[in-house]
């Protein structure tokens, strides 16, 4: 073989493997298994999809790794979150003039208002054509519900005839030529085209593309991208012949190409643009990891579990019953445990969930004594009107409940040493109530309600930078200098401070593992009161964050999982092994589909929670407690 075909050929395999490479990048360093529904269909057609969690921006050693980019956009200024930079604009423009593709994927209304900005900036300064909508697209027949919407695949990826699949919440987004349209939402409408034929117009579009100088550039709802990959879906099918698609260059020729650039401007968003350069690679110590390879089904736990839920499965009603708390009077409180245990009794539910109202035996500061002994005395009214049925109790410390009036303006920090004395004080009171009742408290927990939602970022604040810098691996780059160095940076600084150095990904690690820490040292306690006691975690969104993954972790041992009562399917898959009650919607059951759910919440999951009751179960009619009466016979 001569020499300048020895040469093709190492060019050829030099060239292959960038070809198959796709680097994802998400803002919300969301954690890895919660973008693997995203990067499945992108796997199956062929692509090495490598997501770069503790470092999402670009660098320059990107251009030569990978050939196609997903960036997901963040939630700045809504929520914390990373945002696109200067340098991502300009590596994203260098990208397409080297052939690349690139798949922007934004997030639809609300939080991330600056990436969906920089998008639309940087879309604007190729000539894309493209820009998206500032409101979302909402179904017509539930406007109230923000649905799962229904694209109608137009011309797109022409004659693939993939029927309408669902989209997730998409902005609508406007573009100057329909045959940039891959998906829409909405009906199509017929017009009169040149010759007075009818043409066919899509409706509003949801998913576009654009060949770019050498490249080629799509735009979708990064809710889109995330539903992606349920397997066998229309949606999966769809992202799957789009991720093939994108692998031949030939195809794009149909695709519109880019109109006239505009200039770059970037200031007048609703935040700072970060002026960060390029770096050459990512930070000593960052690395990407591979998703959607396969993985193992987590099992269930096994023995050692209470009988009435392997026999039953959970089918828990959630209430915070403000009507357990100390200043209620005893006649009002027994008027409504009677209206409470007829719902329980009409819908078969065997074990109630409620706040137990716990800060007056939590921390006794600024409470009197007739506090405490009121709330004292309101349990056991609990447990005795309980006793005589056959529904067992779930009391929980509820952090919202803990913080008094001098504690410091704005949201607790999620590592605060009071606001954790107080979670430990009150499970410890529970724990010895449970224990003079062991019949009928088979568990205790903590409920994680809407105003710990700021805990699921990455936390900042000064208890929970402090505890993370002391609990950082020590290596010899980290001197004791470099630590007090680190412990004194102000809060504006932190996040790019350890973006910058590579220590994000250990920080995380750190937090983490104190968040775990004090979880199991509350578990310990808890069952030094009784062994056999069980703790339990409600959340009302995905447990998906670090905050309740590390809590779950620590309150789980091998002979004890912990009860998790939430809303996604996935829990057990994110958590491990815990025991999972499954949140149901009330249309779910009124729709007529018990038959359907039962083996959903008694065979994928340990049983099903519905509430909260004081919103769910309103008026006088029983007719929703009789349909989970029913659920729960047809198990």
């Amino acid at each position: 073989m001569s020499r300048l075909a020895l040469l093709c050929v190492f060019l050829v395999a030099a060239c292959q493997p960038q070809a198959k490479r796709l680097l994802l990048l998400d803002e919300s360093l969301t954690q890895p298994v919660e973008l693997e529904s995203t990067a499945r269909p992108w796997d199956a057609a062929g692509y090495d999809v490598d997501y770069r969690r503790f470092y999402p921006h670009l660098t320059r050693a990107d251009l030569d790794r990978y050939r196609v980019v997903m960036i997901l956009g963040g939630r700045r200024p809504g929520a914390a979150s990373d945002a696109l930079d200067v340098g991502d604009l300009a590596i994203l423009t260098e990208w397409t003039l080297r052939g690349g593709v690139v798949v922007l994927g934004y997030p639809p209304e609300g939080g991330g208002s600056l990436d969906r900005w920089l998008m639309n900036r940087w879309l604007a300064w190729t000539g894309a054509r493209i820009t998206i909508g500032d409101f979302a697209l909402r179904s017509a027949r539930t406007p109230h519900a923000a649905p799962l919407l229904e694209p109608q695949l137009a011309n797109g990826m022409r004659g693939a005839g993939f029927d309408p699949f669902a989209a997730g919440v998409s902005n609508p987004l406007l573009v100057e030529d329909d045959g940039q349209t891959l998906a829409s939402v909405g009906p199509a409408a017929f017009v009169q085209g040149p010759g007075l034929k009818l043409q066919r117009r899509p409706g509003a579009t949801a998913i576009a593309a654009t060949r770019v100088d050498n490249g080629l550039v799509v735009v979708a709802s990064r809710a889109a991208l995330d539903g992606a990959g349920e397997s066998g879906s229309e949606s999966e099918l769809f992202f799957r012949a789009l991720a093939r698609w994108t692998r031949r260059p030939a195809e794009w020729a149909r695709i519109p190409e880019a109109g006239a650039r505009s200039r770059l401007v970037l200031s007048g968003g609703p935040a700072a643009v970060a002026p960060r350069p390029p770096r050459q690679a990512p930070p000593e110590g960052v690395f990407a990891e591979r998703l959607a390879r396969a993985r193992r089904a987590t099992p269930r736990p096994g023995a050692g579990l209470p009988g009435w839920i392997t026999r039953q499965g959970m089918r828990a009603l959630q209430t915070d019953f403000p009507r357990l708390a100390p200043e209620v009077s005893v006649t009002a409180r027994i008027a409504a445990l009677d209206s409470l245990t007829n719902i329980l009794d009409i819908g078969a539910f065997n074990l109630l969930v409620t706040n137990a109202h716990v800060a007056p035996l939590a921390d006794s500061t600024g409470r009197g004594r007739w506090e405490r002994d009121a709330l004292r005395a309101a349990w056991q009214q609990i447990a005795g009107r309980l006793q005589a049925t056959s529904v067992r109790w779930l009391p929980l410390v509820a952090p919202k409940d803990l913080e008094t009036i001098g504690d410091t303006a704005g949201p607790p920090c999620p590592l605060d040493d009071v606001l954790w004395g107080r979670i430990a004080s009150g499970m410890r009171v529970l724990s010895r109530f449970a224990a003079s009742r062991s019949d009928l408290i088979p568990a205790v927990g903590i409920e994680l309600d809407e105003t710990t939602r700021s805990w699921s970022g990455m936390p900042f604040c000064d208890a929970a930078w402090q505890a993370g810098i002391a609990a950082l691996p020590k290596h010899p780059a980290l001197t004791k200098a470099r630590l007090t160095a680190l412990a004194a940076v102000p809060l504006v600084a932190r996040y790019d401070t350890l973006l910058e150095s590579g220590l994000l990904a250990e920080y995380d690690s750190a937090v983490s593992r104190a968040v775990e820490q004090r979880a199991a040292a509350i578990a310990q306690d808890a069952r030094r009161q009784r062994r056999d006691l069980l703790v339990a975690v409600l959340v009302p969104r995905s447990p998906d964050d670090w905050f309740t993954r590390s809590l779950v972790r620590g309150l789980t041992t091998p002979s004890a999982p912990a009860i998790v009562l939430s809303p996604d399917p996935r829990a057990r898959q994110i958590l491990g092994m815990v025991l999972h009650a499954i949140r149901l919607d009330p249309t779910q059951l009124s729709a007529g589909g018990t038959g359907r759910l039962s083996p959903l919440v008694f065979r994928e999951h340990d049983g099903f929670w519905l509430g909260p009751a004081e919103s769910v179960f309103v008026g006088a009619s029983d007719s929703l407690a009789r349909l989970v009466r029913r659920l729960s016979k047809e198990r």
